[in-house]
């Protein structure tokens, strides 16, 4: 019994003294901690980062408010949470992000630590518990900032791209991740909740999964193909249909029903003329390698990033890639309809998203001063009657002058040029203003002819609707005086500006969307129309192809 009680009261004593180097180590090791964190230099693996200024705020935050205390580190080893975190990151390729840019090599070996006996003389040193310990609390930092805002800001991917970026305390993330021991759960809170996010999460995995099998066939670049043929190229491309899952058999060298159908299915999940005819711009599309295919998708998982939590009950989504504009209502698209935008090399619609607050019915045009220099005076310089062809009238000091009154050669000239409402109106008979420092809007137009073309990038940067009527009626449908199809028909030909403040704002996102997947779970892809694509690419080093809509023009 002696010998069971002096046992026990050195066992005691040995866990109290461990207990009270554990203290002393970790006092040590604070100090180390402050002087890192609080010294103008930062340590070489916390640069190179886009964010990296953001993530460092955030990492000095946290250690601050925590006196400078180890995290992750008990006594002379990672605690669970740390291998928790570690794991956490391997997994970052399924969410589109690079495991290998988390400093993973470094904190892997920490592992090893666990198994060593803490009285040993290898065990980690006050030096190295807080460089491993400032080093996972980076790391954590990191990944949850790209889960959350993306690796890099939309304004470097295109100076008029701006988003509605979500907002995490990541510092008090960090400290009830830590307190209730799921580190991995609280990274997962960071994820975009869009359905589409997740949608894109799995055709990621299956994209990858095709190109680790060798990707797709290629079809011969002279491949022009049509039902009733049969050959060698038939049945590359009946591989190649079969790759995607357009056609359900690979087999055979017959262009058959099944495969004109599944032609067609191709080429509306690229965008292409549904006519179910191997054509030039369907082997371009079709002859991209999986794995850059996969690259696109990633793309289009960090722009999800740079978009609020919630879209709303109700908004309107314009993707410029699709030229399409949807209707949303309870996550399910209640109107839909082809949009005509900014010319790509001259006038690009720009990327952000804000608030409808009116509409206007039989408005004024008022011709921006880019228009006004480079095509409205030029025009009135070589023909006189110009203006008054186009129901145009000129403004100056708030009065409609006489045209003739004005010196149109005059360089300083500082009139201003509108349009009257009416049929001629570059706006159409009706506009939906959310007031943005573009001065984009959605607006009819009186060129309805444009929106059979395949591709529509012809205005100067708003951006035209095919449906003006459907679209008033959707956005007016909670004002009862405007539910009458006949009020809104009426006030689009009264040929008097009329303002309707809406009494709930509508949310409108102007988004590019290069990769996403449809109502009917089919993932589509779109040609880079204004070289966002390759810009990001190139910005988060993946490389990738020329856009198939330049190849196809050059």
């Amino acid at each position: 019994m002696k010998r069971t009680s002096a046992c026990a009261a050195v066992a005691v004593l040995v866990v109290l003294a461990g207990c009270a180097r554990d203290r002393k180590l970790a006092g040590q090791a604070a100090v180390t901690l402050k002087e890192r964190v609080e010294s103008s230099d930062r340590p070489d693996f916390a640069r190179g980062d886009e964010r990296g200024d953001q993530i460092w705020r955030d990492v000095r935050r946290f250690y601050r408010s925590h006196g400078y205390a180890p995290a992750w580190i008990e006594g002379r080893r990672p605690g669970r949470e740390a291998s928790e975190l570690i794991n956490a990151v391997h997994s970052a390729r399924d969410e589109g992000l690079d495991p290998a840019d988390y400093d993973l090599k470094a904190l892997d070996q920490l592992r090893t630590e666990k198994s060593r006996n803490p009285f040993k003389k290898d065990a980690l040193p006050p030096e190295q518990v807080a460089e491993a310990d400032l080093r996972l609390t980076y790391m954590f930092m990191r990944y949850a900032t790209h889960l959350l805002q993306g690796r890099v800001d939309p304004s470097e991917v295109d100076s008029h791209w701006f988003g509605r970026q979500r907002q995490v305390d990541l510092p008090d993330l960090l400290a009830r991740a830590l307190d209730s021991g799921d580190v991995a759960d609280a990274l997962r809170s960071v994820l975009p909740r869009h359905p589409q996010y997740a949608a894109l999460k799995k055709e990621l995995a299956r994209y990858r999964a095709i190109a680790a099998h060798g990707g797709w066939p290629a079809v011969p670049a002279s491949a022009r193909l049509r039902k009733g043929i049969r050959g060698p190229e038939v049945a590359a491309l009946r591989a190649r249909l079969a790759a995607e899952g357009d056609l359900a058999r690979a087999g055979g060298d017959v262009f058959d029903d099944a495969v004109e159908q599944a032609q067609k299915r191709f080429e509306k999940r690229y965008g292409l003329s549904e006519d179910g005819v191997l054509g030039p711009e369907d082997v371009a599309a079709m002859n991209v390698p999986a794995e850059d295919r996969a690259a696109q998708i990633e793309l289009n998982l960090e722009r999800w990033r740079w978009l609020p939590e919630e879209l709303g009950d109700r908004y309107i989504l314009v993707n410029i890639p699709t030229f399409q504009l949807e209707a949303i209502e309870q996550d399910k698209v209640s109107l839909a309809m082809r949009v005509v935008a900014g010319k790509a090399d001259e006038t690009p619609t720009p990327i952000f998203s804000d608030d409808m607050t009116e509409v206007v019915f039989s408005p004024y045009w008022n011709v921006p001063t880019s228009i006004l220099r480079k095509e409205t005076i030029p025009a009135v310089l070589r023909d006189p009657g110009y203006l008054d062809r186009n129901e145009l009238e000129v403004v100056h000091a708030g009065h409609v002058v006489s045209a003739s009154s004005v010196d149109w050669s005059d360089p300083d000239l500082t009139v201003q040029i509108r349009q009257r409402p009416g049929a001629k109106n570059s706006l159409g008979l009706v506009k939906f203003l959310f007031p943005n420092k573009f001065d984009v809007y959605l607006h009819d137009t009186p060129a309805g002819s444009l929106f059979a073309k395949l591709e529509r990038d012809f205005s100067h940067g708003c951006v035209r609707v095919e449906k003006p009527v459907e679209l008033a009626q959707w956005v007016l449908r909670d004002q009862p005086e405007w539910t009458a199809p006949a009020r809104i028909d009426g006030a689009m030909h009264a040929g008097r500006e009329q303002h309707v403040a809406l009494k709930r704002r509508i949310p409108v996102y102007i988004v590019y969307a290069t990769a996403w997947v449809d109502e009917e779970g089919r993932l589509n892809f779109r040609d880079d129309l204004y070289g966002h694509d390759a810009r990001q690419r190139a910005m988060l080093g993946l490389g990738g192809p020329r856009s198939t809509r330049v190849a196809q023009a050059g």
